[in-house]
């Protein structure tokens, strides 16, 4: 049995994790018996789309076997259900599509009275992830070099091993962000077109401070200025406590009476069927943010709907998703976060001809990014590693 648990709610719709979670259950179901485990039950939205992949909430009734059973888990796994399988003797892959760094721009850091022991108890957290695993999943070569420089300090005991290939091909497997052919859009299509046409432009992610949605809004109001008329959607609501880029993303609206009209805050969420709508008649995404964070590393899940949508992005011209648009030109890179930057960027993608060359682009990349292709090597390395 392969366990996948990603540690992320899912009763009220989906994440970008979560997309990951079910479509590489979905995907790796060819190879292995698969099982997703939740710490809730699923929205009803998720069990229709992926009503083929098994779960389960209370996984500590499971009573893993050694040498047989795989345990998948990421970021937000909680640490003992970590220990548990460990123990057990399941073989466990970390999804290590995260980095320490990121945490320094987390909210309850930064609220915290001792911000050194907020940002101390994630780290233990990643460390624990860390040293518990048989084998990693990178998303990027780039992350896998980053993730080999951690190792030679938590991990040293196994690289000091006499027979270890030290390129650690062995232990690290390159799964990049993709898509599953099991996805929303091929399973839960509308059931009825949508009235109203789409944005212009949606961001199409969280609102959390390693992103920074204020370049969007400043980057929007430049184009109001030079006479272009767009408009702008902010399709997750902020949840929890609200981000200090929330926070800037509320003043810039606020700061400028003409935003009123062209950017709106879906508040409520939206199901999978309106996403949908919405993510078909865009017609492009926004992806900014910070240097130094975890996007330099790896593409984040925005890239999954560029591919999946044939929805052109734009992105800072650096990191891991900057260098694979400028690659591939399903997108637009912008020099800069700069207002003028972002701008220059997003008029592109208003503009008929460019923005049908990067929907052609996608379209002709996707096959590379899917993540049925990927599982035949994906099951044979599972399988040394189970073997060991």
């Amino acid at each position: 049995m392969l366990y996948v648990d990603f540690g992320v709610g899912m009763s009220s719709g989906l994440n970008g994790v979560g997309f990951r979670a079910w479509e590489l259950a979905s995907a790796l179901a060819h190879y292995e018996e698969v099982q997703v485990l939740t710490p809730d039950v699923p929205h009803a939205d998720i069990l229709k789309t992926w009503a083929g992949v098994p779960w389960q909430v209370k996984h500590e009734e499971i009573t893993p076997e050694k040498g047989r059973d795989i345990y998948l888990y990421g970021f937000a796994t909680p640490a003992d259900s970590i220990k548990r399988f460990k123990a057990a003797g399941a073989t466990c892959i970390f999804d290590a599509i995260v980095w320490p760094l990121e945490y320094t721009t987390y909210q309850r850091v930064h609220n915290s009275e001792n911000q050194s022991a907020a940002y101390r108890e994630l780290l233990d957290e990643y460390l624990t992830r860390l040293r518990s695993a048989d084998g990693y999943f990178v998303a990027s070569e780039v992350e896998k070099q980053v993730l080999t420089g951690m190792l030679t300090t938590c991990r040293f005991d196994i690289l000091l091993e006499p027979a270890r290939d030290m390129s650690l091909d062995d232990l690290l497997w390159l799964l990049p962000v993709g898509f599953s052919d099991i996805n929303e859009r091929a399973m839960s299509k509308p059931s009825v077109a949508s009235a109203a046409p789409g944005p212009d432009f949606v961001w199409n992610g969280g609102l959390w401070n390693h992103y920074s949605p204020v370049a969007a809004i400043r980057g929007l109001s430049s184009l109001l200025d030079a006479g272009h008329e767009a408009s702008l959607w902010f399709l997750y609501p902020q949840r929890g406590t609200p981000t200090a880029a929330y926070r800037a993303v509320q003043e810039a609206v606020a700061g400028d009476p003409r935003l009123s009209r062209h950017v709106s805050f879906c508040q409520g969420g939206l199901s999978l069927a309106d996403r949908i709508a919405v993510m078909e008649t865009a017609r492009a995404a926004l992806c900014l943010y910070e240097p130094h964070v975890l996007w330099d590393l790896c593409p984040p899940m925005r890239l999954r709907e560029t591919l999946l949508y044939r929805l052109p992005v734009v992105a800072p011209r650096r990191g891991a998703l900057g260098d694979i648009v400028a690659a591939q030109g399903f997108g637009v890179t912008a020099a800069s976060l700069a207002s003028d930057d972002v701008a220059a960027a997003m008029l592109t993608c208003l503009q008929d001809e460019p923005a049908a060359k990067m929907r052609g682009a996608a379209a002709a990349f996707a096959e590379g990014f899917r993540y049925e292709a990927m599982m035949p090597g994906v099951a044979t390395w599972l399988d040394r590693l189970r073997a060991r």
